[in-house]
């Protein structure tokens, strides 16, 4: 019985191991049930070059939070506005944007296009990128980008005040007590 568990257990290892060495240890970690989590609570993890080592207690955290997280999914923009530099709005559709944001238990990323072109042409623009993690609260999201193609410094958030309803997430964008973005997401999945 000794062999048979040590075998089991090897082989569990080889196969996290490898897991672990090919996909984010945090998107790993949120797809193992409590049980397997249990098994390798104790392990040193594979550094996959994210320099993040995920605990025992870390990896419930995210477990749990991938079962209460609202915003876990793929969102596709459907409406939205900013106030310029100008402090006159600006209305996406007026600019043709397209997006979509991809969110996982702790990181976000989306990029934006915008149509141009005569009717019936498929032409797209990049617009802007950005990912990095987030966090959120009852009543905000926020998010902390780490690549962005706006100039976002390092150590940048950008909080936004959301209300969820039913499979619509909008936000906004105050700073100094001033609307600055207004948007409106629909989950796609």
């Amino acid at each position: 019985m000794t062999k048979i568990k040590s075998r089991i257990n090897t082989l569990s290892v080889t196969v996290l191991s490898f897991c672990f060495a090919t996909v984010s240890p945090v998107l790993m970690a949120a797809s193992l049930s409590p049980m397997s989590l249990a098994l390798f609570a104790d392990l040193d993890l594979v550094d996959t070059g994210s320099s993040h080592n995920i605990s025992s207690q870390e990896v419930n955290s995210y477990h749990s939070a991938s079962v209460s997280n609202p915003f876990i999914g793929s969102w596709q923009l459907i409406s939205g506005r900013y106030l310029d530099e100008n402090d006159l709005w600006v209305n996406y559709e007026s600019l043709n944007l397209r997006a979509i944001k991809v969110i996982s238990a702790a990181y976000f990323s989306f990029t934006t296009v915008k149509e141009s072109g005569e009717q019936g042409d498929d032409t797209k623009d990049f617009w802007a990128a950005g990912t990095g993690r987030y966090e959120f609260t009852d009543s905000h999201y926020i998010e902390y980008p780490t690549l962005n193609s706006f100039g976002a410094g390092k150590g940048a958030s950008f909080s936004f005040a959301y209300e969820l309803k039913g499979n619509e997430l909008h936000t906004k964008r105050i700073e100094a007590g001033k609307l600055k973005e207004a948007e409106v997401w629909q989950k796609l999945d």
